[in-house]
């Protein structure tokens, strides 16, 4: 073998090691690669992680949003009324309103089942529509609290009621009795067609000629057919029992006042809410807003309507 041919063997042999170094060179980028690889499968890992963890967030955010309904928060209420149609206030928040039970046996002790409610057995199903909010027990009080232009200890007493869920009420053949008569005679009986939207207040006085009803109240005169006491609501001034009656008899709202227990018996005034629906009874003008007036028969304690 000549020279230049050993040379050219040679020549072809290093350009061979140099192909060899050339593909440790790409073993070390495939290294790389595989780092690359590994460190991206710990990206992955890690977005997956944090994909997750946002996931979770998104969920418990959802969940927040699902349980208000519909990403809104629960409305808070203190009364039915402040609730949309269709619900009822519970735990201090509006909910739809689910029947409890269907008949009698699904209700605890000796309470039985009112349209969808557990309730004692002399309580209506419309327990709880209305409240007592003011009461004049004693009608000789100063002023003209029916406003007939005539001062009369019998006919200007009063009850003052409210409706305070959100759907309309028929009163019709309900009544209003005391503990004298009980449900034996009452005081006065609600004629067919008299009904109360929410948030209307109905005055019933001992008798005279009450104001004309407007939106927000209806004026009534009491229709007790007692010859002593022909139109009075014969409240006592030291204490009774009022109680508001469906047509079945049964318990609608109740005011004890005085020897009756519930609130004490005030004299030369009304008995008011403090505030106006929710709150306990006080003597009117000690109540918020009253600016010492004594009574306010259809309205609010400061006069503006309900």
């Amino acid at each position: 073998m000549n020279l230049q041919l050993r040379i050219a063997i040679v020549v072809a042999l290093g350009s061979l090691l140099l192909a060899g170094c050339s593909g440790s060179s790409g073993n070390n980028d495939s290294g790389i690669a595989d780092a690359d690889a590994d460190g991206m499968q710990t990206g992955d890992d890690g977005g997956l992680d944090a994909a997750d963890d946002q996931a979770d967030a998104g969920d418990d955010g959802g969940s927040l949003d699902g349980d208000a309904g519909d990403g809104q928060q629960p409305q808070p209420c203190q009364l039915d009324f402040d609730c949309p149609s269709g619900q009822v206030c519970k735990l201090g928040f509006c909910q739809p309103f689910e029947p409890e039970c269907s008949i009698d046996d699904d209700c605890p002790g000796d309470e039985v089942c009112r349209e969808g409610i557990c309730l004692e057995s002399n309580l209506s199903p419309d327990f709880g529509t209305f409240v007592f909010n003011e009461v004049l027990t004693d009608g000789n009080t100063d002023g003209d609290p029916n406003g007939d232009g005539s001062r009369d200890g019998v006919e200007d007493e009063f009850v003052e009621l409210v409706n305070v869920s959100n759907r309309t009420i028929d009163l019709s053949g309900w009544t209003l009795t005391e503990t004298d008569w009980d449900v034996h005679l009452a005081r006065h009986t609600f004629a067919a067609g008299v009904q109360a939207d929410p948030l209307v207040a109905v005055v019933v006085f001992g008798g005279g000629e009450p104001p004309d009803s407007t939106d927000t109240v209806t004026y009534l005169a009491a229709n007790a057919q007692d010859p002593g006491t022909q139109y009075g609501l014969d409240l006592d001034d030291a204490g009774d029992l009022v109680v508001l009656r469906d047509a079945a008899g049964l318990t609608v709202a109740v005011f004890a006042y005085g020897d009756e227990g519930g609130t004490p018996a005030v004299s030369d005034e009304s008995a008011t809410r403090d505030p106006d629906l929710t709150g306990d009874f006080t003597a009117h003008t000690q109540a918020d807003g009253a600016q010492s007036a004594i009574f306010s028969p259809g309205t609010r304690v400061d006069g503006t309507a309900f």
